[in-house]
């Protein structure tokens, strides 16, 4: 701001600084505290969304068709949003995702003689609404354990974190996960303290 012709006075402006707020994973020790708590078949979709870092939209709009437990796979053809079945946005969320046998035999166990309908639904046979089970089922669950509340969607970033802490391929990770490229999928990557100082220790140790 200029006074007069000769003096000068400037600004100082102090701007509030802005917080960071990291998106809430969960960890595998959480994952297993949270389904063992599950009842029913949120005990499976939970676990089942951490096997596989899908989409609760995914999740909730798999059939059982979609899942081949003979080769492990289960095939994400389409999703939901607002009771409303739809294709993937995008190809690569068309995509093949592999699972474990200890997942496989979890999924035996739910599905039982089932082989058509959804995978998950309502009392009403209604897909499930993803915002329904984070205020009905996950929150309450993680205050009953004593853990910091994540929606479904923790699930997802604490299945990346994990494939990148564990070194799969990052072509693997996107595929799996149906990102479009590795930029994104490294949004999805979280470290917790412990991590950064054991990864501090081993580099001091020079161990590669």
């Amino acid at each position: 701001m200029i006074l007069g012709k000769k003096h000068v006075v400037g600004w100082d402006i102090k701007l509030p600084p802005i917080p960071r707020k990291e998106q809430r994973w969960f960890t595998p020790a959480e994952v297993k505290q949270i389904v063992d708590a599950a009842e029913g078949q949120y005990k499976t979709l939970f676990a089942l969304q951490f096997a596989t870092g899908m989409r609760i939209g995914e999740v909730c709009g798999l059939h059982v068709e979609d899942v081949d437990l003979k080769e492990a796979i289960v095939h994400i053809r389409r999703g939901t949003f607002r009771l409303i079945e739809s294709t993937p946005k995008t190809d690569a969320g068309y995509r093949d995702v592999d699972i474990d046998q200890a997942t496989v035999q979890m999924l035996k166990e739910y599905i039982g003689d089932r082989v058509t309908g959804r995978l998950f639904q309502t009392k009403n046979g209604t897909p499930l609404v993803g915002n329904n089970i984070n205020r009905e089922v996950l929150k309450p669950i993680c205050r009953k354990l004593g853990i910091p509340t994540g929606t479904t969607h923790a699930f997802r970033h604490g299945r990346v974190s994990v494939l990148q802490k564990m070194r799969v391929p990052g072509k693997m990770i996107t595929e799996w996960v149906g990102h479009t490229s590795l930029k994104m999928t490294s949004k999805y990557t979280h470290f917790s303290d412990e991590e950064r100082k054991a990864e501090i220790a081993r580099l001091a140790n020079g161990k590669g």
